[in-house]
């Protein structure tokens, strides 16, 4: 349960595979999430200097629910600077922004319970009262074609059909909603390009992950990933023991498996402190790895900092403000 076990398991890929693997990895606990983001760039080139010799092959491991697609972008750009062949490794989850840097990889190894996901970007704006929304582009094409198949043609009713979806959602953030649409599939056909020469296919598999799955959290498990045209590798039993084994360290390390409610932390860690200080803290600090970005020369990651003020008087707590921070990328040799 620490990067000096996946160590041992990153060589031993590297030994079988005659290749460096990099690995990635978002938080995907419930209830802290992280989201891939260009801050790990300059981490990633750290990583990729590391790598001496005259190796033309890499792997690259990817855990994470997703995050900026540009993210992707520059680090499959970064690989081919470098490297004529990329293969990225699926354990687990590699939904959104994570599906969209397999797409840029020449073989895809997905291991049984691993997952691909569709490229529908979600955005996020406030709704009635404030309350935040997720909203895809898809949605409001849906609702455009929905008022069109019911027969609506008048047109009065058709501006007020229109003013009801502009009373909920800006009008701006329509556009940025269409944007975000066109990116993700210009986005993915440049990046299959990168190893695909037939235009047909980067386009249908791209206009096929953009819009052909009707839920953003569908999962594209192997077969379904091999039936739409990706590079998937045969199933190895040896390779795909390694890498669950990756992904398994992660879960116990970074508590995927437990939800995480912020307020019951900060409590617990108030009354930790406390039973060792014998009065209530006025203020406590709790760290969560949020970032991971390894391979067998690098140990880089950074946390998660939740601060708490509490108002106290010393034998109860009154009040407690509590704020949050991402910590600066730490880097080990």
């Amino acid at each position: 349960m620490s990067y000096k076990t996946r160590k041992t398991y990153y060589k031993e890929l590297e030994k079988i595979r005659k290749r460096p693997i990099i690995t990635y990895v978002t938080s995907i606990r419930p209830g802290c999430q992280a989201q891939m983001s260009q801050d790990v760039l300059p981490i990633f080139i750290n990583q990729i200097d590391k790598i001496k010799g005259e190796n033309k092959d890499i792997d690259l491991l990817i855990i994470s629910n997703g995050g900026d697609p540009i993210v992707s972008w520059r680090i499959i750009s970064l690989l081919r600077e470098k490297f004529e062949n990329i293969s990225v490794l699926v354990p687990y989850t590699a939904y959104s922004a994570a599906t969209l840097l397999a797409l840029g990889a020449d073989e895809i190894i997905m291991h049984s319970y691993g997952n691909l996901g569709p490229l529908d970007p979600q955005f996020v704006f406030p709704g009635p009262n404030n309350k935040m929304k997720s909203i895809s582009y898809e949605e409001i094409k849906k609702y455009i074609e929905f008022v069109k198949e019911i027969g609506i043609t008048d047109q009065e009713l058709l501006q007020r059909s229109f003013e009801k979806l502009t009373d909920e959602i800006k009008p701006t953030s329509i556009g940025f909603a269409k944007r975000s649409s066109q990116l993700a599939l210009t986005m993915s056909q440049k990046l299959l390009a990168t190893h695909m020469k037939d235009e047909n296919k980067t386009k249908q598999i791209s206009e096929t992950l953009n819009s052909k799955f009707y839920h953003h959290g569908y999962p594209l498990y192997r077969k379904e990933a091999i039936e739409i045209g990706l590079p998937i590798a045969n199933h190895n039993e040896i390779i795909e023991r390694l890498i669950w084994a990756i992904y398994e360290d992660f879960v116990e390390e970074l508590d995927f498996n437990k939800v995480f409610k912020e307020d019951q932390a900060v409590v617990n860690k108030i009354q930790e402190v406390a039973k060792t200080k014998l009065f209530f803290p006025t203020s406590v600090n709790i760290k969560i790895k949020q970032n991971c970005l390894e391979s067998s020369s690098l140990n880089c990651y950074n946390n998660l900092v939740i601060s708490a003020q509490c108002n106290t008087d010393g034998n109860k707590i009154e009040n407690i403000n509590i704020s949050s921070s991402l910590e600066d990328w730490v880097v080990e040799e």
